[in-house]
């Protein structure tokens, strides 16, 4: 009885082992299939400003020299985005709102979320969203450059 429990054992294992090695082959006749595929560039895949903003996204690059995360979602009730940023190794959340037409864009930031402290003004053509921020009174200037999703 021993004997056969030991083979009917072998036999599950020796199984178990064959359906593992056919998964990775199939695992990587896909994995090659899609690497054959032609690949859309990331900036044609995303679309319009408007589109990548339709829904939650972040925007990773620089504000004159200062790196920055900048976070933008639909707002609930109204048209236009909402959201804040930060600058990396500073800990405040400024705050934003705007609109969004096609592949232009035009906000607002408060630092108390009541005054206006700043405005952004870009567009967005081939997956990199520029422009000028620059202060209420338009005496600061600063070039800012903003990829989605971006290390």
């Amino acid at each position: 009885m021993t004997a056969g429990v030991s083979r009917l054992l072998l036999v599950f294992a020796l199984s178990g082992f064959t359906i593992s090695i056919q998964a990775q082959q199939v695992a990587a006749g896909a994995a090659a299939t899609r690497a054959m595929a032609p690949v859309p560039s990331t900036a044609a895949a995303l679309g319009s400003l408007q589109d990548v903003l339709s829904k939650p996204a972040v925007l990773r690059g620089t504000l004159g020299g200062e790196r920055i995360q900048l976070s933008v979602k639909p707002k609930v009730d109204e048209d236009g985005v909402e959201g804040s940023y930060f600058v990396f190794g500073q800990g405040a959340q400024i705050l934003l709102a705007g609109e969004v037409d096609q592949n232009d864009l035009m906000m607002e930031e408060s630092h108390n979320g009541k005054d206006v402290s700043g405005q952004w003004e870009g567009s967005f053509k081939n997956g990199l969203l520029s422009g000028t921020w620059s202060t209420l009174d338009g005496s600061v200037t600063k070039p800012f450059s903003l990829k989605v999703g971006a290390p």
